[in-house]
């Protein structure tokens, strides 16, 4: 039985205010990680935290913590493709038409400011009469430090690795520390340090970015944040998020629309206000009867046994299992996951790929899905999505062995040699308190002595 820590309280109040599922991205490591905050007096920080606002330093400490903060310009070239093919010229060609020379932007999770800039970047580049128009573009962050560098607007080399020097003599100035953003985008974009549930900062926003925020949050929190960017969206708006997230309830209240790439959405055009309080209530109304503690043990059973089959490859006994365990638990994330490797033991890529969606659905901070979200697009050879789904995976759970080594071994095939080492690291010390002959996942044949193996020749070789 897990024995209570302190730590259980501040991660419930962490989730409580913000959203982050901290306990699930973190698990046992979230411990060591507050003790270190709190300098070992966890019960006075959790008392600080309570009365403390979120741009405390308290709270601030642990937000940076739990949150990546890496971007780029221009990161995403597919989504930003599509802004500035599809979207954007759609919605200034509509506003010209009724002569209402306004839209309204919003960038979730904009960390140091990178996303927002370059949306008005690409903004500046659709509208020569730019200086006529009403632009609201707001990013948003739970990070202090990360907006204060936003608002400075200098960045150093990293943050133009996917941009030219044309971009860059462009839009920058030299500056002694970098290079600064010029004041006639700098002015475009306005920042503030705001919690997601507090609502939109903008009345009827035209387009919403909230890429890799769903990843943090927890299944029900997302549900509600779903909602709330749903009512955020003027009729007929458009929401575009990461790669490895989706909308994973009330899809019919969306329109989806495949792009190269990519997935994007747009709320109806004749789209009636939803309130994220009443599909709650309907999300429970449709949840299915809770299974006994009977059902459970049965279903407990049945999964171990699907993953020994898995593990044998045993692809057909293990489809009969996961079939069974399926009419228990159909909300089982990982059930649905054993079913995605007998699917690809078949190449039935399409069916994985599907399957594997329903089980980011369920659970989109469910490390195993994103892993093998990657393994399939490496088989279809789509290095970058698979670059991305690994990178998701860590996300979720950051000391997750097989994710670390092969994002390691992927990065030494391009030459990036130091990050290969890190992972290749983080995938040794995973699997250090496992018995040589234990395997390192459900889904997977590997044991820890063996991965052990492949690691000491990849860092010592």
């Amino acid at each position: 039985m897990p024995t209570y820590s302190p730590a259980d309280d501040i991660s419930a109040l962490i989730e409580q205010r913000t959203g982050l599922a901290a306990r699930a991205q973190f698990g046992g490591d979230l411990d060591t990680l507050l003790e270190t905050l709190a300098q070992g007096d966890l019960p006075a920080y959790l008392g600080k935290m309570r009365t403390a606002r979120e741009t405390d330093p308290v709270w601030q400490a642990v937000i940076k913590a739990l949150t990546i903060g890496e971007t780029y310009f221009m990161r995403d070239k597919a989504q930003f493709q599509t802004l500035r093919t599809h979207i954007l010229p759609s919605l200034i060609a509509a506003r010209r038409q009724q002569n209402l020379l306004e839209l309204n932007i919003w960038s979730i999770g904009c960390a140091s400011g990178e996303e927002p800039y370059s949306v008005a970047m690409t903004l500046h580049e659709l509208i020569p009469d730019i200086a006529h128009w009403t632009i609201r573009l707001i990013g948003t962050d739970l990070n202090a430090a990360a907006l204060n560098v936003a608002r400075r607007g200098i960045y150093r080399k990293w943050a133009f690795r996917h941009t030219d020097i044309d971009f860059q003599n462009l839009y920058f100035d030299q500056a002694t520390d970098g290079l600064q953003i010029k004041p006639f985008i700098r002015e475009m974009v306005t920042f503030r340090h705001a919690n997601l549930f507090a609502g939109s900062p903008l009345p009827q926003v035209d387009i919403i970015l909230c890429r890799n925020v769903l990843l943090y949050f927890t299944y029900s929190q997302a549900c509600q944040v779903e909602l709330l960017l749903l009512d955020a969206l003027t009729p007929g708006g458009w929401l575009l998020l990461g790669q490895s997230e989706a909308i994973r309830h009330n899809r019919d209240d969306w329109q989806t629309h495949f792009l190269p790439n990519m997935p994007i959405y747009q709320k109806p055009p004749s789209a009636a206000p939803r309130f994220a309080e009443s599909v709650m209530v309907q999300s429970l109304a449709l949840s299915p009867k809770a299974p006994t503690r009977s059902d459970l043990a049965v279903a407990s059973a049945t999964y171990e046994v699907a993953v020994r089959a898995i593990q044998n490859e045993d692809y057909d006994q293990a489809e009969q299992l996961i079939a069974e365990l399926l009419i228990t638990e159909p909300g089982s994330a990982p059930a649905h996951i054993l079913m995605v490797c007998v699917f690809a033991s078949r190449k039935q890529y399409a069916q994985a790929h599907k399957v594997i969606d329903t089980a980011l659905r369920l659970d989109p901070l469910l490390a195993d899905a994103h892993y093998l979200q990657a393994l399939l697009f490496l088989e279809e050879e789509h290095l970058d999505e698979a670059l991305k789904s690994l990178k998701a995976a860590l996300y979720c759970q950051r000391n997750h062995p097989l994710a670390s080594y092969t994002l390691g071994n992927l990065q030494a095939m391009s030459g990036d040699l130091p990050s290969s080492i890190r992972n290749w690291e983080n995938a040794r010390r995973a699997i250090t308190m496992l018995m040589p002959d234990s395997p390192v996942s459900d889904i997977s044949d590997i044991t820890a002595g063996r991965l052990s193996a492949l690691l000491a020749t990849q860092l010592e070789g």
